[in-house]
């Protein structure tokens, strides 16, 4: 180490060390300038700004050598009483990291967290479970030698792997996650998080749950509020930046939100940004929350994010891909009932499950490619009331017929029936070998082969509650019930175009007719619906493949009228295309989803030009 002499004695001392940048200070690093920057290494690497403008933190006594990283004893609150955290919590939480004068990273014992995630297995912030595949390598009957208790009491802070039974078929290695000193890193992600959104945190949770979570249920409300009250420190970054970045797309409907200056409303493209870095780190020890925190961020629209529509078709898929993997190493895609795991975690995890089945189809449909998770290796249970815990607290509390719970509920069950259905489409007609046989097999049958799924599509919507129909609305209530049906028309656009592209010269002209007529009757609902939408439909939850559904819609009309036989049908084909054009254009202003959509059709699909030329 350079040293300086005193004046006094002329005893070398250690040469003072530069003064850290406020984020190395933050993120407690070693702050490195290379010759000729104006930058740190962290800061160029980050794209932030090196500033000095935060003072020196407050330097702790240091520790001694066998302070070690533990767990605090979890407090059990009396039964039927909400635990309220305490007040010190928060404070234990800002001081739980420090640097002692070695250099060395000690901390404090963290504070308690909700004894309702005791027992659980892809919930833990300090370790994560990797499922044991049945052609594993690592046979469970010797992994049961590295269980840790027979008493079946899990570590509490478990310094290396070990085997978790969980049935009499199921095992997981359970992995430590990093070293203690990545914890600092951690709560800095998340303090940047809280940062951008401060003073707004809660509001937005509670925003989220009110619009997104009933007909997109893929957390546990109870666990992330429970935690949540206890401090933001308590979860994985990309969740969190997550529920934050999508609850922001429904500022207006919060009354202190809709209230505040534009400047003061936090910026989603920081948070995003946050977000999808966050995500990348998770992914090295992933867990539900990674697989939770991917899923939303996949339902953001395209218009919303800025980004490309070609760059953002391809990070989509690339994720997706991601996850897919992340969530067969949770063993997602296995049935869990009889797994020792807490009941309400099996219900969570089925959630889970079928939210990304419904993502994967809906995926395959979007981009053309093929699915990813095999209906052979799906071995999930359909959900059921059991598995959503606040259905029931719900139907209780809610003098309605139906809650607003329980029909977002039945909204996202209906969205998984439409999926298994789209799966089958897609199976039928749109894989390689199915475009092969089609090409082989002639359009008579192929129109066999379309009749059962014709089938279940017509025996879907027949059996269809009456309260999911499009003309029940409650009053100053969003509804999501417009995205249910545009996925039911947009599977049938998806039957009629692999049919008529099926169509030959040898096709018999009453098949055609009867086809072609079928077809355009699909338009002709998928229009009619668009153009009903209310605004309570529009500004409610919509994902992000709604707007790929509007212009596939576009799309059949277009083929529609390029393989059309007569003048007078190609006229009908044109003005369905302005009908549509005109329905998103009215609603585009309030619906990202009908904004991206008109982008779609006007940019990317190509020939509606000539369309609307032919139609004036």
């Amino acid at each position: 180490m350079a040293t300086t002499s005193s004046p006094d004695s002329g005893t070398p001392r250690p040469r003072p060390r530069p003064r850290p940048c406020d984020t190395c200070r933050v993120r407690k690093t070693r702050c490195v300038r290379e010759q000729g920057q104006s930058r740190c290494i962290l800061c160029i690497f980050h794209s932030h700004p090196c500033t000095f403008v935060q003072g020196p933190t407050r330097r702790q006594k240091a520790q001694t050598s066998s302070t070690r990283y533990v767990r605090a004893k979890e407090p059990r609150p009396p039964q039927g009483r909400t635990h309220t955290p305490d007040p010190s919590i928060g404070h234990g939480l800002a001081s739980n990291l420090s640097w002692n004068s070695g250099q060395e990273l000690t901390t404090s014992p963290e504070p308690p967290r909700p004894r309702i995630l005791s027992n659980t297995l892809g919930l833990d912030l300090y370790t994560h479970a990797e499922y044991v595949g049945p052609t594993d390598y690592r046979d469970p009957a010797l992994l049961d030698l590295y269980r840790p208790q027979p008493t079946g009491q899990l570590p509490s802070s478990p310094s290396r792997m070990f085997a978790r039974r969980l049935d009499n078929r199921t095992t997981f290695i359970i992995h430590p996650d990093k070293s203690p000193q990545s914890e600092g890193l951690r709560f800095a992600e998340l303090d940047a998080i809280e940062a951008t959104v401060s003073p707004l945190g809660r509001t937005l949770v509670d925003l989220y749950f009110r619009v997104v979570h009933p007909s997109f249920p893929i957390l546990h409300k109870e666990v992330f509020m429970s935690k949540h009250r206890l401090s933001h420190r308590h979860f994985t970054p990309s969740l969190l930046a997550a529920v934050y970045l999508v609850a922001l797309d429904w500022q207006l409907y919060d009354s202190s939100l809709a209230g505040y200056e534009r400047e003061s409303i936090p910026d989603a493209s920081a948070l995003e940004q946050l977000a999808h870095i966050a995500i990348s780190q998770d992914m090295l020890s992933p867990k539900l929350s990674t697989v939770e925190a991917g899923l939303l961020l996949l339902q953001r629209n395209q218009c919303a994010t800025g980004s490309g529509s070609q760059a953002a078709s391809t990070t989509n898929r690339l994720l997706m891909a991601q996850l897919v993997t992340i969530a067969q190493d949770l063993g997602i895609h296995v049935d869990c009932e009889s797994w020792s795991i807490p009941s309400w975690e099996i219900g969570l995890r089925r959630r889970l499950a079928w939210a990304l089945y419904v993502q994967d189809r809906w995926g395959s449909f979007v981009h053309g490619r093929p699915c990813l998770l095999q209906n052979d290796d799906w071995g999930v249970q359909m959900c059921t009331a059991a598995d959503y815990p606040e259905l029931h607290a719900a139907n209780a509390a809610d003098t309605e017929p139906v809650s607003a719970i329980a029909l977002g509920w039945e909204v996202f069950l209906q969205h998984i029936e439409l999926s298994r259905i789209l799966g089958e489409v897609i199976g039928t007609f749109h894989t390689a070998t199915a475009v092969q046989n089609l090409d082989n097999i002639g359009l008579v049958a192929s129109m066999e082969r379309a009749k059962p799924l014709l089938l279940k599509l017509r025996e879907w919507s027949t059996n269809l509650p009456q309260h999911l129909r499009m003309e029940n609305n409650a009053l100053h209530e969003l509804c999501a019930k417009g995205a249910l049906h545009l996925a039911h028309v947009t599977v049938g656009v998806t039957l009629h175009r692999a049919l008529i592209r099926a169509i030959t010269p040898a096709t018999p002209q009453s098949l055609q007719a009867a086809l072609r007529s079928s077809a355009r009757s699909n338009v002709q609902d998928a229009t009619n619906l668009l153009k009903s939408l209310r605004p309570e439909h529009t500004a409610a939850f919509w994902g992000s493949t709604a707007s790929y559904q509007a212009a596939q819609v576009g799309s059949l009309a277009g083929l529609l009228w390029a393989t059309a036989a007569t003048a007078e049908e190609m006229n009908w084909c044109a003005a369905r295309v302005e009908d549509l054009r005109w329905a998103l254009r009215l609603r585009g202003a309030a619906a990202p989803f009908a904004r991206e959509a008109l982008r779609l059709l006007e940019r990317e699909i190509g020939g509606f030009g000539v369309i609307r030329t032919y139609a004036g």
